[in-house]
């Protein structure tokens, strides 16, 4: 019973320790960036491998341990004990040594984002770590136990991938997720385009309707066809909209060639970003200003076709026009090389330039 109580008090003081990890590593925290690093840091990137690597061997002894019997709690305290006093204190200091400053926004981002939830599914690893301990006696951890384990070692596993996807990697991988977004919105707006076309049946329906109908209940026809009317537009592009449908076509078409810069750049840009080019402060700053063009462009894209939805022409003109730009400032950036010679891409983007425009 002691043995059950010692392991109770570390779990609940690492579900402690552990959720004070993950307020620091809220979204709105930010590292202090006049910190002091250590002389000749190591690369965060294998710190979190190593770590993540030895955390999946520690949970899988712990697994064991916990759907196995006899349950024996000294044995799951010392390898708990294991775990959480080296693996998940060494990810903190991962955390601090990928200092934005140093190893750019994008890519503490990332490391933040995946060390959050490794601490996350801590957190429920933990809980279950608690349960059994609580009710030893009971067989009917064995199914929560694997499940909680099998999702800590995929969050794991994209830490360890981190290392092999490396910053160029994660930056390919973004812009193709960030294009495909676009995509979907082209396909949206499309659909919204064609409709459902059921109008010719509906009205076809209306005609025959209104030749047996009162005068009252024509009225009431045409009120609540008056109401319809305001709400179709989220579902259909207004047939005399003739203006929205020729801004719609020039809208695919520029989206279009803004999702072909977006695989000219993983190409000739992001592809050719190597540990080299990575190493010039002034690159990974590029890096990071081309990463929130990429992203903010779909969320534009987003606001574009909500301004479609409302009938709004002049917010269409003013958010195709800002797509453009950032598009264009994108390219602009990437026109000239990681050693800033200009090639191929170089003439590519102009001519992209003067066609988007």
């Amino acid at each position: 019973m002691a043995a059950s109580q010692t392991l109770i008090d570390l779990a609940q003081t690492q579900r402690a320790l552990v959720a004070q990890y993950l307020a620091t590593l809220a979204p709105n925290v930010s590292i202090d960036p006049t910190s002091q690093l250590p002389p000749n840091p190591p690369n965060p990137l294998h710190v979190l491998r190593d770590s993540a690597t030895l955390l999946k061997a520690h949970t899988t002894k712990l697994a064991l341990l916990l759907i196995n019997k006899p349950f024996t709690p000294t044995a799951v305290t010392s390898v708990l004990r294991d775990a959480t006093q080296t693996c998940l204190p060494a990810m903190m200091s991962a955390v601090e040594l990928c200092r934005p400053d140093i190893w750019g926004v994008f890519l503490h981002h990332q490391v933040v984002a995946k060390v959050r939830t490794v601490m996350r599914e801590m957190v429920s690893f933990l809980e279950e770590v608690l349960d059994v301990a609580r009710e030893e006696n009971s067989s009917n951890h064995s199914k929560n136990t694997l499940a909680s384990t099998g999702v800590l070692w995929e969050a794991c596993d994209a830490l360890i991938l981190l290392d092999k996807t490396g910053i160029a990697g994660l930056a390919v991988l973004k812009a193709q997720e960030l294009r495909d977004t676009i995509n979907d919105a082209i396909e949206e707006l499309k659909e919204w385009e064609e409709g459902d076309g059921d109008d010719d049946d509906e009205d076809d329906e209306d005609d025959e309707d209104d030749a047996d109908s009162t005068s009252d209940d024509q009225n009431e026809r045409d009120d609540q066809d008056e109401f319809d009317d305001m709400f179709s537009a989220a579902n259909k592009l207004p047939k005399d909209r003739l203006d929205l449908k020729e801004r719609l076509q020039t809208a695919a078409d520029k989206l279009k060639k803004i999702q072909f810069l977006y695989a000219a750049i993983t190409k000739r840009r992001l592809k050719t970003f190597t540990p080299d080019v990575a190493s010039k402060k002034v690159n990974i700053l590029t890096l990071d200003k081309l990463m929130h063009l990429l992203k903010e462009l779909p969320e534009s894209v987003d606001d574009l076709a909500n301004a479609f939805y409302e009938l709004d022409a002049d917010q269409v003109d003013t958010i195709l026009n800002t797509c453009i730009d950032n598009a264009c400032s994108a390219a602009d950036l990437l026109k000239t090389d990681w050693n800033d010679k200009d090639d191929e891409f170089t003439a590519w983007v102009t001519k992209w330039t003067s066609v988007v425009r």
